[in-house]
């Protein structure tokens, strides 16, 4: 229903108003509902935008710069898929998988990881290139799901 008929239909039952052509009443709500149904439209785009399942636009490009990891060249499935990992709290295991999603979802594709357990030792290689300032950010999330009893080293090619 659009914003003039509901105005109509509230207002018709008091009796105080003359809401056929061509009332002014008449002319000022319709004024009214254009100004409503554009507010409305803009209430609907930003309750879409909120929810990572249904946002396609800005809704995913801030949350994914919050985490700090924008690639708007994925699919809205992968941009997804990404944000609902990253909104999970902790990383509750420390399986292969969990650690192998983990490295995936914050970009990386070419790398291996050794687990020294007697040792209480990860060694990370990434196999790709990054700036100083992409490892750093890469160390610094990855160190933050490790838990603080190991100790981690990170190669990069040369």
């Amino acid at each position: 229903m659009d914003s003039l008929t509901s105005m109509k239909q509230k207002l018709l039952p008091l009796g105080l108003y003359r809401l056929d052509e061509p009332s002014e009443v008449l002319c000022e709500l319709k004024a009214y509902a254009v100004g409503l149904d554009i507010l409305f439209e803009m209430l609907g785009e930003l309750e879409r935008e909120s929810r990572i399942a249904t946002a396609e636009t800005y809704g995913l490009s801030r949350r994914e710069s919050f985490i700090g990891r924008e690639h708007p060249e994925q699919t809205l499935s992968e941009r997804r898929k990404t944000l609902t990992y990253f909104e999970k709290t902790v990383m509750t295991t420390l399986n292969d998988d969990d650690f192998a999603e983990f490295l995936e979802n914050i970009g990386l594709t070419d790398y291996s990881v050794e687990v020294r357990l007697k040792q209480a030792e990860f060694n990370i290689t990434i196999n790709e290139n990054k700036t100083d300032g992409q490892k750093a950010l890469l160390e610094k999330r990855i160190k933050a799901e490790i838990p603080a009893h190991m100790t981690y080293r990170f190669h990069y090619p040369e």
